[in-house]
């Protein structure tokens, strides 16, 4: 039985909250925030935090987790440069993993686009994201990780993203390669946050049998072509 503390019990966090209850090997330990210590306080015996909250509660995570020895699965996206490196440093003592995305589809994107984008470099290459009009950062964190598996693959300095925030919509991004008479459109689009959800437990479930480190969302989606684990340099 893995043991789970959320940070983040806004409408991410509640839906990781009702999926964890979907599996037999998954118990939520408790809910945990830096405004309410007495909370924190009884939370016990966990073994990974899922974080869906805000960059602002970064230090705390860390040393929650530190202290309690506790894998920690960041998914809140909107850090600058220093706070990620703050995160990679953390590997040092704790196994975790800084996720714009946790869908599997997602991450099956990010593969494909690794494989192609360099064939298309001549292509114009944009990417479209389309979000819910209550997220804050924008272009979205996904879309920025779309951009640099491009940008590292073709040697591009710079890939246009352009975002929309309207209605309810969960999460739709689109990489468009425009050519001369011709277009190719890589597309995924989420239907519902579960697929967030069940992807950060999944993800979860595989951090928290790693040793120390900071670890990429790639390695853990593909455990058995993994590398030696290493602290990675993220700037």
């Amino acid at each position: 039985m893995i043991n789970v503390a959320l940070c983040g019990y806004g409408a991410m966090g509640k839906v990781v909250e009702q999926e964890i209850q979907t599996y037999d090997n998954v118990k939520l330990a408790g809910i945990i925030s830096p405004k309410d210590s007495k909370k924190c306080e009884n939370v016990q015996d966990i073994d990974i935090i899922i974080d869906f909250s805000n960059p602002a509660n970064l230090d705390f995570l860390l040393n929650y987790a530190k202290e309690r020895n506790a894998a920690l699965l960041i998914c809140t996206t909107g850090f600058n440069q220093e706070q990620k490196n703050k995160i990679a440093e953390a590997g040092k003592n704790i196994p975790v993993l800084l996720s714009s995305n946790t869908s599997t589809g997602i991450n099956i994107v990010r593969k494909m686009l690794k494989l192609i984008s360099n064939d298309l470099n001549n292509f114009e290459i944009d990417i479209v994201d389309r979000h819910h009009n209550k997220k804050v950062d924008a272009p979205s964190g996904t879309a920025k990780t779309l951009a640099e598996d491009i940008m590292q693959e073709t040697g591009r300095e710079k890939i246009e993203m352009h975002s929309l925030r309207a209605g309810t919509i969960p999460g739709e991004h689109t990489v468009i390669f425009s050519g001369i008479d011709e277009i190719i459109e890589i597309k995924h689009t989420a239907f519902s946050k579960k697929i967030f959800a069940r992807g950060a437990i999944d993800i979860a479930l595989k951090l928290v049998n790693q040793k120390e480190g900071f670890y990429t969302t790639e390695e853990l989606f593909d455990m058995d072509n993994r590398r030696t684990n290493k602290i990675v340099n993220i700037a």
